[in-house]
């Protein structure tokens, strides 16, 4: 099955509201455990220093996640949608007023204009992650020139997505397995997200053509691929 693009941002108050009352609570979690993990294996430390970048943040619920399990870091959950961002806002003020927590913030910055290597943040980056972003930017080299901006040498990079199936029978199956009866807007942005994710071998080839093949990428499940590494 080809890829077949999708929008690359997600603007519409249709969408916001939806993302915004979807439950994603247990892939949240599985994401930060793994996090953890993948900080423990590589001994790196988190401390007051430490900036944690949440690329492609949406409604912001793994930067919330990040910034309770690691609250003396620095947490920024970056994206391109103001819509989405707005929500993310109002989150995080409810999540500092709530638990206190005081180190995260929410930054509006296109992909295209940190592969410019025009670098918003006052640091670069000590961790980035991401979760179902790849899979929106129609080219992955504005992706990974992304992460080459924003990312101190070092850096632990930990990215997860969809990973496309091999024919739209299985698409539809997925849908029906995994959202059966979600709203017809999540419905139809996953999959048109199934459609428009990469294979574990075409990121394989973009690692290479990045110089980016310290980076690793592997199968997840049946629908993810996680791509970690050192930078």
């Amino acid at each position: 099955m080809k890829r077949v693009t999708e929008p690359e941002l997600m603007c519409s108050p249709l969408q916001v509201n939806a993302y915004a009352d979807a439950d994603f609570s247990e892939t949240d979690k599985e994401i930060i455990r793994n996090l953890n993990l993948l900080l423990k294996e590589a001994e790196k430390k988190i401390d007051e220093h430490t900036l944690i970048v949440d690329l492609g943040c949406g409604p912001g619920n793994i930067s919330e996640r990040i910034a309770l399990q690691w609250p003396y870091a620095k947490t920024i959950g970056i994206d391109g949608s103001l819509e989405m961002l707005e929500l993310a806002k109002r989150r995080g003020n409810q999540l500092c007023e709530n638990y206190g927590v005081k180190r995260l913030s929410f930054l509006h910055s296109d992909l295209s204009v940190l592969a410019g290597e025009l670098l918003p943040l006052d640091d670069l980056a000590d961790v980035v992650v991401s979760n179902s972003l790849l899979h929106h930017i129609h080219n992955p080299k504005t992706f990974w020139n992304s992460i080459k901006t924003i990312s101190a040498k070092g850096s632990l990079q930990f990215h997860r997505d969809l990973r496309r199936p091999g024919s739209p029978e299985e698409v539809l199956a997925m849908q029906k397995e995994y959202l059966p009866n979600a709203p017809e807007v999540l419905k139809t942005d996953y999959i048109a997200s199934l459609h428009a994710a990469f294979t574990v071998e075409e990121i394989r080839k973009q690692l290479e053509i990045e110089g980016l093949s310290r980076l690793k990428v592997f199968e997840v499940e049946e629908r993810y691929l996680d791509i970690v590494g050192i930078f």
